[in-house]
This record gives structure tokens, C-alpha cells and sequence, in this order.
């Protein structure tokens, strides 16, 4: 499998993970203690945020990580899920799947993307407060992504890959599946 193939798989599984949330939002403002509805929201973002950064999506880590830290405090219980933060993150859903529509179609982030992201960030940064940077590239163009058949400048043009990894000791308590990188 090369990296176009693995990426086409990236976007066939966040546009279901955002199915999921979408589903999990809808549910949760019935029942907006149920910690499984709440977790599965944070999964699907969390998964997300993690698998975009494999691909050096920064524009959609960058956001999907402002989301994520809004429902860490919802996990938390310092946070209660309402009608218009499930509206936000209804809305913050419907904007990383145009960012994955993006994506799909080798485009970047347009000035109207850019502006519905700067928007949504102020949403989500109410509910965190100062937590969060004051400036960020949510929506910023990312590099593009190098596929198998694109060496790097001095590289070698080959199907052959050597991968090292190296994770810093508090790598298990951020949540990342060290191991789920290798399936």
C-alpha cells in the first residue's frame, strides 16, 4: 500500500467517524450525562486529529485539536453538554468534513474555509477560556503530502521505506496507540 492508497483509506474512515459524531451529538442532547455517547464524540475527533497528522494535515490537527480540548473538559465534567454547544460542535462536525472534502480533492483551505474556521475557534474558545493559544492556523494550507513516488530532495527514488519512531516518555498518557500506528 503506498501513501496515496493509505490516505484514500484516511478519508473513507474520518467521513465515518464524522457520521458517528454527528449521530453522537444528536443523542447526546437527550441524554447529556451518558458518558459512552460523550466519549464516542471525543473518539471520533480524537481519531481524527491523530490519523491527519500522520499525513501532515496540520490545518485539520490544528482545529480538530481546539474541538478536542473543549470536549476533554466535557469529559472532565467541568462542562455540560447543551443546545448550543451541540450546535457548535454540529457545526465544528459539518467544517472538519469540509476540510476532509478538501482533502479528497487536493485542495487547500480558501479564504472563505479560513474565515468559517477563525469563526468556530472563537466558538470553542469561549468554552475553554484562555487555555488556548491566542493565534492559531487552523484552517493555514498544509504542505503537500509526499507520496511514494516523490523523493525528497537528495532522496532516493524507491518503494522502500525506513521508518523510526521515537516517542517521548509521557506518550501513553496523551492518549496516542503507539502500536495502532503499526496496523
Amino acid at each position: 500500500m503506498n501513501l496515496d492508497d493509505a490516505l484514500q483509506i484516511f478519508i473513507i474512515e474520518a467521513r465515518e467517524l464524522l457520521e458517528e459524531m454527528e449521530e453522537a451529538l444528536l443523542r447526546v442532547e437527550q441524554a447529556p450525562d451518558d458518558a459512552e455517547t460523550i466519549n464516542a464524540i471525543f473518539r471520533a475527533a480524537h481519531t481524527i486529529k491523530g490519523s491527519a497528522g500522520l499525513f501532515g494535515l496540520d490545518h485539520i490537527v490544528a482545529f480538530t485539536h481546539i474541538a478536542e480540548s473543549v470536549l476533554v473538559r466535557v469529559r472532565n465534567g467541568e462542562l455540560k453538554i447543551d443546545s448550543p454547544l451541540v450546535a457548535t460542535f454540529l457545526a465544528v462536525r459539518d467544517h472538519i468534513g469540509s476540510l476532509i472534502n478538501l482533502v479528497a480533492q487536493g485542495g487547500e483551505p480558501d479564504e472563505n474555509t479560513r474565515h468559517t474556521a477563525e469563526l468556530l475557534t472563537e466558538r470553542l474558545r469561549a468554552y475553554v477560556g484562555t487555555s488556548l493559544p491566542a493565534t492559531i492556523q487552523a484552517a493555514a494550507p498544509s504542505p503537500a503530502v509526499r507520496t511514494a513516488e516523490t523523493p525528497q530532495e537528495g532522496g532516493v527514488g524507491t518503494d522502500h521505506w525506513h521508518l523510526s519512531l521515537r516517542f517521548n516518555a509521557t506518550v501513553l498518557q496523551s492518549g496516542l496507540d503507539p502500536l495502532a500506528m503499526n496496523r
